[in-house]
């Protein structure tokens, strides 16, 4: 495997919980599970602390990352910045392309909600979004919010064993194709930000639980 198919495996990973936060990776382990050289993990692990997912911490070498609740809702508030105005300076109706292509992976994605395939679900929402926000034409703007997008896989799939949850997403993906094919960017935005609230929530709870916490609130 090369360096970015393993940091695809290893975001995975610490999206389902399989390494949670403060889990060490081990540069052996990893470099014979995906039987590759020592060099290459180290690229991957370069790459995972640029994105915030591992950080290196002296005497213990490099750790998933474990968000505080602050930090949490800190990102969540970047995203919503750049995600509503990448909204409201998208040209509608967007292209029938394009268009043609977000339909397309959102049968999919629906398809893989359907028969709980969490980790398809996982990538195809990625794609998703990424083909929505391209449609802005300013490709900083997009590496910027598909950069933001994945330092939020910290919070993991806290929900994705929430059916109701979840066919609430896959509605949504469609209310935003509909609103693509429009005029109106203004509901475009709404829904892009119905599309964000909540999702850090349990994430924090969960926190909170655990260490005794009380996380500030954004408006």
């Amino acid at each position: 495997m090369n360096a970015r198919e393993i940091m695809s495996a290893i975001e995975e990973d610490i999206v389902f919980g399989v390494l949670p936060p403060q889990s060490r990776l081990v540069e052996e382990r990893l470099s014979e599970r995906f039987d590759a050289k020592r060099h290459v993990i180290r690229e991957v692990f370069s790459n995972l602390e640029d994105l915030g997912l591992v950080e290196r911490v002296p005497n213990k070498g490099a750790l998933v990352t474990e968000l505080t609740p602050e930090e949490v809702l800190e990102i969540y508030d970047v995203r919503k910045l750049l995600e509503v105005h990448a909204g409201l300076v998208t040209k509608l109706p967007a292209d029938p392309v394009l268009i043609a292509r977000m339909e397309d992976v959102q049968r999919q994605h629906e398809a893989a909600v359907e028969s709980e395939r969490f980790r398809d679900v996982f990538h195809l929402n990625i794609e998703f979004h990424h083909l929505q926000y391209s449609a802005c034409g300013n490709k900083h703007l997009v590496q910027t919010i598909d950069d933001y997008a994945r330092k939020a896989h910290l919070i993991r799939a806290t929900k994705y064993g929430d059916p109701v949850h979840m066919q609430k997403v896959v509605r949504q993906h469609w209310e935003i194709i509909e609103a693509m094919k429009g005029t109106d960017n203004r509901k475009l935005v709404r829904l892009i930000e119905d599309h964000l609230p909540g999702s850090p929530e349990e994430y924090i709870r969960i926190y909170n639980i655990r260490y005794g916490h009380t996380a500030r609130r954004t408006a």
